[in-house]
């Protein structure tokens, strides 16, 4: 709910999810939770969140929908430039800012690309996240580490950006993609009996 909050410019999305957090937060005691562990040490809108802790009518109030959530979390990435190819039941995915179109995290996923881009982002980031890429396979770490590694040894991973974040484009990542993929069907695994 945290970055629903915090992605969400309109007052009233907020003041619901702000509800929400403060419902969780009011029942955690009552369930053997501490703050700190419904809050995972993240800094929330105490001062919003609190108004509403001993708010009586706050059991009875709905949180936000489902689909309001969602809505929220898709508009906080621009996927409207996306390439997607390959065929798998994960994705190894792509995105940076305009403010730096030359520089892309690359990371990976078993669950929806957009909700996962928007759960690493926060107030601190530069612009909108763009999704640039999605690469569907069934081998998601296999294909994530290659791209690393390859781009790692071309001397393009950004010092102290975290272990995913590259000097990098697009076309570049779709080449080493093609590349480990034509490998793979030259040189194909044995099978194991």
């Amino acid at each position: 709910m945290l970055n629903q909050y915090n992605q969400s410019e309109d007052p009233e999305t907020r003041a619901k999810f702000a509800k929400g957090m403060a419902k969780y937060i009011a029942a955690a005691e009552g369930n053997g939770f501490t703050v700190e562990q419904i809050t995972q040490g993240q800094i929330y809108p105490t001062s919003e969140v609190s108004q509403y802790l001993n708010d009586p009518s706050l059991s009875s109030e709905p949180g936000p929908s489902e689909e309001q959530a969602l809505r929220t979390v898709q508009a906080a990435v621009d996927s409207s430039d996306m390439t997607r190819v390959g065929k798998g039941s994960g994705v190894v995915y792509g995105y940076g800012y305009h403010c730096c179109p030359d520089r892309l995290k690359i990371g990976y996923t078993d669950g929806d690309t957009v909700q996962r881009i928007a759960a690493q982002i926060g107030t601190g980031t530069p612009d909108k996240p763009t999704l640039l890429l999605e690469i569907k396979t069934d081998q998601c770490r296999s294909l994530e580490r290659a791209i690393h590694a390859t781009l790692e040894v071309r001397g393009r991973k950004i010092a102290g950006a975290g272990a995913e974040w590259f000097v990098t484009s697009r076309n570049e990542v779709l080449a080493i993609y093609q590349f480990v993929l034509q490998s793979e069907t030259a040189n194909p695994r044995p099978e194991i009996a």
